[in-house]
């Protein structure tokens, strides 16, 4: 019998595909309008599982999941988070500065209150970035906004990628406005090489928000 494992986990957002790990086996969850839930990573559920990415044309992300490696095994690719507590910056900071600084952007905390976040002075263009330490294949950033005003600033916005500050490129445009408290999951037209997220709006306003991850892919053992 063949054996899988899956270190990790891989969620594409659209795709109703999730893997996720456990300390035995895996766990694949696929959803949709008929949901199936696999506790195992036998034979029988990866048929059921290839069976289902075949039906729905998902070919690509099956072989996102499972990438032959040069010994003929199976190995893993999963999509994670690379931004958590990496390095930050931001165009200015909104006093108090120790409340609104770059570095809360990548914290993992969703404050309800109206500190601990990410915010900028009204400026022209002002913009906020993370440093992911080195370079990744970026699939998607995801935002969250904050909860209890002023959430009509993040609009008209660009999400850059790149291997320096210098050297962007757009993965996503987000013309808004967003709602209070909206959860914005915005997807590279393709997967974009770097090591640098940078987000800016491109007119005179605040930038504001609570949290960003981005989502990269990468070899889940690492």
């Amino acid at each position: 019998m063949l054996q899988y494992s899956v270190i990790g986990t891989l969620i594409v957002v659209g795709s109703l595909l999730s893997v996720y790990t456990q300390s035995s086996g895996c766990h694949i969850t696929i959803s949709g309008n008929s949901a199936e839930d696999f506790k195992k990573c036998d034979d029988l559920n990866f048929q059921k599982m290839m069976d289902f990415v075949n039906a729905t044309k998902q070919t690509q992300i099956l072989q996102d999941v499972l990438v032959k490696n040069c010994q003929g095994r199976k190995s893993e690719k999963c999509v994670e988070d690379v931004a958590h507590k990496k390095p930050t910056g931001q165009s200015s900071t909104y006093s108090p500065t120790a409340q609104y600084n770059s570095s809360h952007g990548v914290d993992r905390l969703i404050p309800s209150g109206i500190v601990y976040m990410v915010v900028t002075n009204r400026e022209r263009n002002p913009f906020w970035w993370v440093n992911l330490g080195r370079e990744y294949l970026v699939e998607r950033v995801e935002i969250w906004n904050r909860k209890d005003c002023s959430t009509e600033r993040t609009r008209n916005m660009d999400v850059t990628v790149g291997p320096t500050l210098n050297e962007m490129k757009l993965c996503a445009h987000y013309k808004g406005p967003s709602q209070t408290g909206e959860h914005l999951v915005l997807g590279c037209t393709k997967r974009m090489r770097g090591r640098y997220v940078k987000l800016q709006i491109q007119r005179t306003d605040y930038l504001n928000f609570l949290e960003v991850k981005v989502f990269a892919l990468k070899t889940c053992s690492n």
